[in-house]
């Protein structure tokens, strides 16, 4: 059986989830071969891909900085240590990269698809979408992710999951705008809400629950591992909350994901018809340093989300 490799190292859990319909593609292009795919411990691979039906080995490249010539060629001694045992006709290269190429050249595989050499100010999901059309000469593919899972439980009916969680400060949205966001639904219809973020945020998550415990249904699942979160997100109605590794998920999952973006380009989400970008009024786009999640006004989400809550 032929062996493919696949590296996309980019450590966000939400670019592994960007990145899964284009790995995917590659694997129905490659029939009756095995894929590895190599990836940073950060993308939580091998929780979001344990019951995914093409990718069945995922390996782990150690976490260095770029910061001197040292620790990248440390990096690039890594890889090569990590797969020369392994003989692959094929790797694809989601990186502009010559080292990756390089590293590609010396384990001789004899099929090497990689970005090119010079990274450009490119639309990162444009990037991925176009690259593979060109990589398997085909016409177009389902950029729509689906990460797949075997165990569903719970009533989806009755279940929204909030993001809280955020990678930076500015990304954040005010703990009392959730707090009323909740309030809003339940005034609709009750329903059971599920509190998703990092473990590092369980305090901003336990605020929320002791505020609103007594009149709702709410708990919170910064406790969990990423695989029993995704049961949780499976089988919810919707997922509200800021543009984070769990929206990305969500949407992974076929939910209807309505991401707020103060501080983050829409761009990112273009990939996914399940994900609803909510940008405050008066904003035609925005961008990097926008720093406008405060002014996404909880009046605006409720507004978003009522026609299907």
């Amino acid at each position: 059986m032929n062996k493919i490799l696949i590296i996309q190292t980019r450590p966000g859990i939400g670019d592994a989830v960007l990145f899964l319909s284009a790995k995917h593609e590659i694997a129905k292009n490659n029939k009756n071969s095995e894929l590895y795919l190599v990836t940073k411990e950060r993308s939580r691979a091998k929780d979001l891909l344990k019951d995914d039906k093409y990718i069945k080995n995922i390996l782990y490249t150690k976490e260095r900085s770029n910061r001197n010539i040292r620790e990248k060629l440390l990096k690039y001694l890594d890889l090569w240590r990590l797969l020369k045992k392994i003989k692959f006709q094929k790797a694809y290269i989601f990186h502009h990269s010559i080292g990756l190429y390089l590293i590609c050249k010396i384990l001789s595989i004899k099929h090497i698809y990689h970005y090119g050499f010079v990274k450009k100010n490119e639309n990162i999901s444009k990037k991925i979408f176009l690259t593979v059309l060109k990589w398997l000469k085909i016409k177009t593919f389902q950029t729509t992710p689906k990460i797949f899972l075997k165990k569903t439980k719970l009533n989806n009916n009755k279940n929204i999951i909030i993001g809280i969680g955020s990678s930076g400060i500015t990304r954040r949205w005010p703990l009392e705008n959730f707090t009323r966001l909740i309030k809003l639904i339940n005034g609709k219809k009750k329903y059971n809400f599920y509190l998703v973020a990092g473990k590092n945020e369980e305090k901003e998550a336990n605020q929320i629950i002791k505020y609103l415990k007594k009149n709702t249904k709410i708990k919170s699942l910064c406790d969990k591992s990423i695989y029993e979160v995704l049961t949780y997100i499976k089988n919810s109605k919707l997922y509200v909350g800021t543009d984070s590794a769990f929206m990305h998920i969500s949407a992974g999952l076929g939910v209807d994901s309505y991401g707020l973006f103060g501080d983050t380009p829409t761009n990112y989400a273009e990939y996914s018809r399940k994900i609803h970008p909510i940008i405050p009024e008066g904003y035609s786009s925005i961008g990097h340093g926008s720093n406008a999640m405060k002014k996404i006004s909880t009046d605006l989400v409720f507004e978003k989300i009522k026609k299907i809550i």
